[in-house]
């Protein structure tokens, strides 16, 4: 139970970073609500149109490669699918779930960013003690892991 309730919180707070508060507790104008009434003796009210949401700024894409990892180091199966795991797995949610569940550790170096791709070199240790090292490169788009050129070394 103590850690589901971690895990939830965990996941929370890897989404608060990566898409900013504003974006889990943003305020909704309810659709179709009337404007206030104004009284024939009160001043006509003027309209100001309603100023667009602030952008959140997206996270850089070495951060998003980053949380992916550290999420599948975490156990967190949704956040590391979510942050792109459904974009570069090539199977099921279920089958990506395995899959992670059968590595102990992944050490990340991150080789260079350019634009929004990122090279990293990594090591991943599995769950046997065996280990496997690949390097390639994550493209990212709008906070989100998009496409992964990735290889065996």
């Amino acid at each position: 139970m103590v850690q589901t309730v971690r895990r939830r919180l965990v996941r929370a707070a890897v989404v608060v970073a990566l898409t900013g508060a504003g974006a889990l507790f943003g305020v909704v104008q309810p659709a179709g609500a009337a404007a206030p009434a104004v009284t024939a003796t009160a001043p006509a009210a003027v309209a100001h149109p309603a100023a667009a949401p602030a952008q959140q700024p997206q996270p850089a894409p070495v951060d998003v490669v980053k949380a992916y990892f550290a999420a599948i180091n975490n156990d967190e199966s949704e956040a590391a699918w979510a942050l792109g795991g459904k974009n570069i797995s090539g199977r099921p949610y279920d089958s990506f779930v395995t899959a992670t569940q059968g590595t102990d550790q992944n050490v990340v170096s991150v080789g260079s960013v350019v634009g929004n791709k990122v090279t990293v070199t990594f090591d991943v240790t599995l769950i046997d003690g065996s280990h496997q090292r690949f390097t390639g490169t994550y493209t990212v788009q709008d906070g989100v892991i998009v496409t992964a050129d990735v290889r065996r070394v």
